[in-house]
């Protein structure tokens, strides 16, 4: 079993009820997913994506880090995941609904 298999069967055995992860592109040094699920309608949903960089990073022998997310126009996310010393600074996506206008903001810190 590869390092992404393992840290796949560790998230949806702690969070399969709530979160469904799919690996869409990996590769040494970037690891995009796509997270959808009844995770992506509460405000801890970052947390899910780090949870996530944590179960791989125990496998992958380096700390990874979330360096960017956007939410998809049907609620799901699309997180892209490195190590974390290639992360210079982090992307986040924020998307606001007031009054049936949506506004969509990307902050990075």
């Amino acid at each position: 079993m590869d390092c992404v298999e393992e840290a796949l069967g560790r998230f949806r055995a702690v969070f399969g009820a709530e979160a469904v992860v799919e690996v869409l592109e990996r590769g040494p040094e970037r690891l995009v997913a796509r997270f959808s699920g009844n995770m992506c309608y509460t405000c801890g949903t970052y947390d899910y994506f780090e949870d996530f960089a944590y179960m791989y990073s125990d496998c992958a022998g380096e700390e990874w880090a979330v360096e960017s997310y956007k939410q998809n126009p049907d609620g799901s996310y699309t997180v892209v995941l490195r190590p974390r010393r290639l992360v210079q600074v982090r992307k986040r996506h924020v998307k606001i609904v007031l009054y049936g206008e949506e506004y969509s903001y990307e902050v990075s810190s």
